[in-house]
């Protein structure tokens, strides 16, 4: 047993109501997630490792907890109309949806919908995100396959962002970056790669090609052609070998090591010498593990089944009942067999109208608010036990620190009628009283001369300190 096949299982949907979880290195079934309807094609994506998201081809996007068979019923994600193709990015944060040809951005953090552009002529088959999350490639029905920037779809509100004029032209913000039109018919698969010195763009048509483009500089830099119609497409990590399934069964691989020499090439059936032989009916999904060592391929005959790359033998079948309509590999969710989700990402309802009038306002959310009472349907319940005690005790102290305060205040109040009859009311009756009845010296005139003086002081201090009753009497001695 390898190490990829303990890492790894495979989300897997078919004509049948729901998706199911598989270990294609034992066929075992892992978990299943109960739906009315069948998920359609390129309909079913994860949002980060939290939850699983399809739709059915109606206006409403599912939503399954990671770890529960049911459907959570708190988010609503309803968009404008029917849904063709959705995917999540990797990163959890924007959830793209096709609805006919246009394509819609929106927000699962807050639920709000950032932008709705068009560029297709017909119906958008397939979206897929680059690695980074930066980029959006769409192909549709018409044959286009377009690249999008992520920063340009968000920020393409004309209030929010000023227009750009080069040579005289105007640059329309929700334009994408390239716009390949080399194929006339409708778009079967679309892979991104995930080397970042130079990314390339692997597609598949109808009309019987594949064709690579360089995403920097939107160049074109091989066209294969085959004798036959591929249906699915996969490239493995390392980006050397490129897996497509066709429609009549057999899964065609060549390697990118080796390229010819020309820009267009054409593959027939028996230069083909890499295939992989055992599906009847048309491929539709393909995945390679992460070390490269297997792939795993679902059909249309209702099989799912693991091949060894090296020497292209099939390891093992799982039969369903239903032909495969979405299958690919991951690694395996942390919390996929948890008794209770504690979800990294928000995620809310969707909202019915664009707010235009928020455009000059950044939404912030931290990790404290993946815990909302809104949230605790999805097995997560905050404890607020200690914030209760931690309540409590703020009383507690405001109490008693309002009590020592009022205490001390009351033991420091001064006693104003002790300090008047003590201090000041007789002291100054007594300095009076004296000089009234000649206990002074009255011989010298220069003393009885200043002796009044001395007499409007007291009398001046003492109107401070004493009161009505003390005063009269004074006023009688003088």
């Amino acid at each position: 047993m390898t190490s990829s096949e303990t890492l790894e299982v495979a989300f897997v949907s078919d004509g049948t109501s729901g998706a199911t979880v598989w270990d294609t290195t034992n066929g075992t079934m892992l978990k299943t997630y109960r739906h009315t309807a069948s998920i359609g094609q390129n309909c079913m994506s994860l949002l980060g490792n939290d939850y699983l998201i399809a739709a059915d081809k109606g206006p409403l996007i599912q939503t399954w907890p990671i770890n529960s068979q049911e459907r959570t019923h708190q988010v609503r994600m309803l968009c404008g109309g029917k849904i063709n193709s959705l995917a999540a990015s990797p990163d959890g944060l924007y959830i793209a949806v096709a609805i006919s040809e246009k394509l819609q951005v929106w927000m699962a953090c807050s639920g709000r919908l950032l932008t709705t552009v068009s560029r297709h002529f017909q119906p958008i088959t397939i979206i897929k995100w680059s690695l980074d999350g930066s980029y959006l490639v769409t192909g549709g029905e018409d044959g286009l396959v377009c690249v999008w920037s992520l920063a340009k779809l968000v920020n393409t509100s004309q209030s929010s962002m000023p227009q750009i004029f080069l040579s005289g032209d105007q640059i329309d913000q929700s334009a994408p970056n390239y716009i390949f039109s080399d194929h006339s018919v409708r778009i079967t698969g679309i892979y991104i790669g995930n080397c970042t010195r130079c990314i390339r763009i692997f597609t598949t048509s109808v009309d019987k090609t594949c064709k690579i483009y360089d995403l920097s500089t939107g160049v074109m830099l091989l066209s294969i052609a085959f004798d036959i119609i591929p249906s699915s497409l996969t490239v493995d990590s390392v980006e050397t070998a490129v897996y497509i399934g066709t429609t009549a069964g057999p899964i065609r691989s060549f390697d990118l090591t080796s390229p010819p020499r020309t820009r267009e090439c054409y593959i027939s059936d028996k230069e083909s010498g890499i295939k992989f032989i055992g599906h009847a009916k048309a491929v539709t999904a393909l995945s390679v593990s992460l070390f490269g060592d297997t792939l795993v391929s679902g059909s249309t005959d209702c099989t799912i089944r693991t091949w060894h790359v090296a020497s292209r033998q099939c390891l093992r079948t799982i039969q369903l009942k239903e032909p495969v309509i979405n299958m690919f590999l991951t690694l395996i969710p942390h919390q996929l067999t948890a008794n209770e989700l504690e979800p990294s990402i928000i995620l809310k309802s969707f909202k019915k109208t664009e707010e235009l009038e928020n455009d000059h306002f950044v939404e912030v959310y931290c990790y404290n608010d993946l815990f909302e009472e809104e949230n605790d349907t999805f097995g997560y319940k905050e404890d607020t036990s200690i914030r209760e005690e931690l309540e409590k005790t703020k009383t507690i102290n405001a109490r008693i620190y309002e009590f020592a305060l009022n205490s001390i205040l009351k033991e420091s109040e001064p006693n104003l009628k002790e300090d008047i009859d003590i201090s000041s009311f007789s002291m100054v009756d007594l300095e009076f009283d004296g000089e009234k009845n000649g206990l002074g010296d009255g011989d010298d005139t220069t003393e009885h001369s200043t002796t009044p003086k001395k007499k409007k002081r007291g009398r001046k201090k003492s109107k401070k300190n004493v009161n009505d009753v003390n005063l009269s009497n004074i006023y009688k001695y003088s």
